[in-house]
C-alpha cells in the first residue's frame, strides 16, 4: 500500500518513491486526474530533492500559455525525461565527492550562508542597504534564527554583492524574458515580485541541507554553522579559510543568473543545476591555479587578444571621444604588459594581486611618458626603468628630479576605464573573477580644495594677454611672438576673446564650423552642437551662445565670410591637418600657448592652464556680478542640480544669455579694428607650417614646448 510522503506530491510503494501530482486543470487536453511516475530511487533524501524538483517544474508548465495544448502523453515524457536527468546527476555527484573525498560540511555552511543572502534579499529586496550592526533589522532576523557571528560576517558581505548582481543588466535581462514566456507584464511591481519569488526559491533550495546530505538530518542551522573546529578547516586555519571561502565564491557565481538554453531561461529557472542541490557538495573541489580559490564562469581569453577586445569596446562606446578611447587603449596595454609580466596566460588567472600591480605602476612611471615616442613603445618593465634611470641622471647631475608617478585623476581615471574594460569581458561571457578598486583609488579631492585648483583671473588679470603682439601687432604669420605691424585673422586671434567673453570649452570654439556662425533674430550666434569636425561633451553643452560685441567690432563675422569664400568648412582652417585626424584644441593650444609663455609681460600675472583657466574667471566674473548659478551654468554648458533647473524649465535663451554677458568687462577696449588679412598658407589653400614638419623637426617642437612648460613651473 502507499504511503503519503511529508513533500507533497511524493510517495511510496514499498522500498520505490513515486511522484504522483494532480494535472492542473488548465492541461485540457489531458484525461485523468493525476500522473503516477516512478523516481526509481529507494533513498528518501534524493526522492525528496527529485520531488522538488518537479512540483517546480509542473508549476513553471502550468503558467506557460501553451499549457492547454498539452497532452498527457507530452507531460508523462517530459517528466520521466527529467527523472533520468536527475537520477544521473545525482549519481554523478555522489561519485565526484568520493573521488576527492571532500568534506559535505564544508558545502552545507557554504550553502546555507548563501541561502541566508538570498532569504534576505527575498525579505528586503534589492535596493535597500542593510549594514549588519546591532540595530540592522537584517542582523536581527539572523540572530533570531541562531546564525553566528562569523556567519553573520558571510551572510552580510554575499548580500551586498548578490543585491548588485540583481541591479545588472544580465540579471534584468534574464528576468524580464522569464516574465514574457510567463505572461506577465512589465512593471516595476512586477520586476520586483518575480526577483522576490526567484531568491525565495533559491533560498529555499539552499536551506534544505538536510534533503541533500543524510549526515546533516535532524541538526539545526546554529549548530551546522556553529561548529568552529580548528580541525575541521573551517576558519580554523588558513587552507579551510579558503577552502570555504572557495566554495562560497563558486555557490554565488553559478547562481548569479538564471541558467540559459539556446538564449532562453531554462523551464525550471529558479531549480535547476545550481549549486543550492545535491551538486553543491563538489562546490570546493580544487579548480584551477588560480590563487583566488574559485574559477569565474565563462570562458577563457587569452591575455594577447585583450586589445583585440579592447577595440570592440570601444567601437561598441559610439558616444566616446578619441580621447576617452586612446586612454582606454593605453590602460589595457598597460594591464597586458602587467599580466605577462606574472605569467598570466588567460582572463581566470587575474587576481586583485596584479591590479595591485597595475596600481603600483602608475606610481612609478614618468608623468609625461605619454609625450614621448620612444617611452610609448617601451613595455611596463622598461617604462619603470626609464623613470629610475631618469631619478638616477638627475641625481648625479644635481638637478631637479623629474616629475614620477601619475597624478591622482589620472590614476583613478585609468582604474575606471580598467574596471570597464572587466565588465565588458564578463558581459561578453568571458570568464573575469570580480575584482575591487577599494583600497587602491586615490581619494577624490575635498570640495573645500576645488577652488584651489585652478586660477580664476579677472579682467585686470587679462588686459596684459591681449597685449601680446598677436593681438597689437607682430613680425609675421611665423614670428606671432616679436612685435611688429602685422595683424593675422586667425585662431591665436579670435579664440582667446571668445574664451574670455563666452567661457566655453576650448573644443567647443577650435571646432566649430562656418556652418555654425549663424544670424538670429537677436544677432549673431555660435551654434554650439556636434558636428563632422568634433564632437561635444554632452546633451546639456548644446547651447546658443552670442557672438560678443567686441568680437564683431573686431570683425569676426568678415573673417568667417572670407573663410566661407574660399570653400573651407571650419572656421578656424589652420588647426586641421589636411590628410590625418588632430585634435583642434590640442593644436591650438601647442600654437598659442608658447606665446604666452615667452611674453616678458605676463610674467608676473600668469596663471597655470592658461586656457582653462579663462573658462574658470568668465564664470566666477558672472557670480561676482550678481548673475545666478543656474544662469552660469546655461552659459557653460554645465548641467544645474535641482528638480526646477532640470525638469521644470527649459536652459536660458539667447537673449538672456546676450543680456548676462553684457555684465562682464571689456578687456580689448585698447584694439582697433584692422584691415582683414588671413595667415598666408589658408589664404592660398595650403597647409599648415605644422603639417609638413618632418618626424624629428615636430619632436623637436614637442621637446621645445615640454622644456618652456618646465621652465615656468619652476619659476
Amino acid at each position: 500500500m502507499a504511503a503519503r510522503h511529508e513533500i507533497q506530491n511524493l510517495i511510496r510503494r514499498g522500498n520505490v518513491f513515486y511522484w504522483r501530482p494532480r494535472i492542473p486543470r488548465n492541461f485540457n487536453r489531458t484525461t485523468g486526474g493525476h500522473i503516477s511516475l516512478s523516481l526509481r530511487q529507494s533513498d528518501h533524501m534524493k526522492a525528496r530533492y527529485m520531488a522538488r524538483r518537479l512540483n517546480t517544474l509542473l508549476h513553471d508548465l502550468r503558467l506557460r500559455p501553451e499549457a492547454a495544448l498539452t497532452t498527457r502523453d507530452q507531460l508523462e515524457a517530459l517528466f520521466r525525461a527529467e527523472i533520468e536527468r536527475m537520477g544521473e546527476h545525482l549519481d554523478n555527484l555522489r561519485f565526484a565527492a568520493r573521488r576527492v573525498g571532500s568534506d559535505p560540511m564544508l558545502s552545507v555552511r557554504a550553502d546555507i550562508e548563501v541561502g541566508w543572502a538570498y532569504r534576505l534579499i527575498e525579505m528586503f529586496g534589492t535596493m535597500r542597504k542593510l549594514n549588519f550592526e546591532p540595530d540592522c533589522p537584517g542582523r536581527q532576523m539572523l540572530e533570531r534564527s541562531g546564525i553566528p557571528e562569523h556567519s553573520i560576517m558571510v551572510i552580510g558581505q554575499t548580500f551586498v554583492q548578490e543585491q548588485e548582481a540583481c541591479r545588472q543588466a544580465h540579471f534584468e535581462h534574464a528576468l524580464l524574458v522569464d516574465m514574457k514566456r510567463h505572461g506577465i507584464p512589465d512593471t516595476l511591481i512586477n520586476r520586483e515580485r518575480a526577483t522576490a519569488q526567484l531568491m525565495r526559491a533559491k533560498a529555499d533550495m539552499l536551506l534544505d541541507a538536510s534533503s541533500r546530505y543524510p549526515e546533516v538530518e535532524g541538526q539545526s542551522v546554529s549548530t551546522l554553522l556553529g561548529s568552529v573546529d580548528v580541525n575541521d578547516g573551517y576558519l580554523g586555519d588558513a587552507a579551510g579559510r579558503q577552502r570555504i571561502e572557495a566554495a562560497t565564491a563558486t555557490s554565488i557565481g553559478a547562481i548569479s543568473q538564471p541558467d540559459v538554453t539556446d538564449g532562453k531561461p531554462a523551464a525550471d529557472a529558479t531549480t535547476s543545476e545550481r549549486p543550492g542541490g545535491p551538486e553543491s557538495s563538489i562546490a570546493s573541489l580544487p579548480t584551477t591555479a588560480n590563487p583566488n580559490g574559485a574559477v569565474p564562469s565563462g570562458i577563457p581569453l587569452p591575455v594577447p587578444e585583450f586589445m583585440d577586445r579592447c577595440e570592440k569596446l570601444i567601437r561598441s562606446k559610439r558616444s566616446w571621444e578619441d580621447k576617452t578611447a586612446q586612454d582606454v587603449r593605453v590602460v589595457v596595454h598597460m594591464l597586458v604588459g602587467i599580466l605577462e609580466e606574472h605569467g598570466v596566460e588567460d582572463s581566470t588567472q587575474i587576481t586583485q594581486f596584479h591590479v595591485g600591480q597595475l596600481r603600483d605602476h602608475f606610481d612609478e612611471i614618468p608623468v609625461r611618458y605619454g609625450q614621448s615616442a620612444r617611452m610609448r613603445k617601451l613595455s611596463t618593465r622598461e617604462l619603470r626603468e626609464a623613470a629610475a634611470k631618469q631619478m638616477e641622471m638627475a641625481k648625479a647631475r644635481g638637478q631637479k628630479p623629474p616629475a614620477i608617478g601619475l597624478g591622482a585623476s589620472t590614476i583613478r581615471k585609468h582604474l575606471a576605464n580598467i574596471a570597464e574594460f572587466l565588465r565588458y569581458l564578463r558581459g561578453r561571457g568571458y570568464a573575469v573573477t570580480e575584482l575591487t578598486m577599494d583600497g587602491i583609488r586615490p581619494s577624490k579631492n575635498r570640495s573645500s580644495d576645488l577652488r584651489t585648483l585652478t586660477d580664476k583671473p579677472d579682467a585686470n588679470r587679462l588686459r596684459p594677454l591681449f597685449r601680446l603682439p598677436t593681438f597689437t601687432g607682430c613680425r609675421g604669420a611665423e614670428d606671432q611672438d616679436s612685435p611688429g605691424d602685422q595683424i593675422f585673422h586667425s585662431a591665436n586671434y579670435f579664440m582667446p576673446m571668445l574664451l574670455a567673453y563666452l567661457g566655453p570649452r576650448r573644443n567647443e570654439i577650435a571646432g566649430l564650423a562656418v556652418k555654425d556662425v549663424v544670424e538670429t533674430s537677436n544677432g549673431w550666434a555660435l551654434d554650439i552642437r556636434p558636428n563632422h569636425l568634433r564632437r561635444i561633451k554632452n546633451t546639456q553643452s548644446i547651447r546658443m551662445l552670442p557672438v560678443p560685441d567686441e568680437v564683431l567690432r573686431l570683425k569676426f563675422v568678415p573673417y568667417v565670410q572670407a573663410i566661407r569664400d574660399l570653400g573651407y568648412q571650419a572656421v578656424f582652417p589652420e588647426l586641421f591637418h589636411p590628410t590625418r585626424t588632430n585634435d583642434p584644441g590640442d593644436r591650438f593650444y601647442k600654437d598659442f600657448v608658447p606665446l604666452v609663455r615667452a611674453s616678458e609681460e605676463l610674467g608676473d600675472v600668469l596663471w597655470k592652464r592658461v586656457l582653462h583657466a579663462l573658462r574658470h574667471g568668465q564664470a566666477d566674473v558672472l557670480k561676482q556680478a550678481g548673475v545666478s548659478i543656474e544662469i552660469i551654468d546655461d552659459v557653460s554648458g554645465r548641467l544645474s542640480k535641482g528638480e526646477t533647473s532640470t525638469r521644470y524649465t527649459n536652459a536660458a535663451g539667447l537673449p538672456l544669455i546676450r543680456e548676462i554677458l553684457s555684465k562682464y568687462p571689456v578687456v580689448t577696449d585698447h584694439l582697433e579694428p584692422q584691415p582683414l588679412q588671413l595667415l598666408p598658407w589658408i589664404a592660398k589653400r595650403l597647409p599648415p607650417p605644422w603639417a609638413n614638419l618632418s618626424k624629428e623637426e615636430r619632436l623637436a617642437q614637442a621637446r621645445s614646448v615640454r622644456l618652456q612648460r618646465a621652465d615656468a613651473e619652476r619659476t
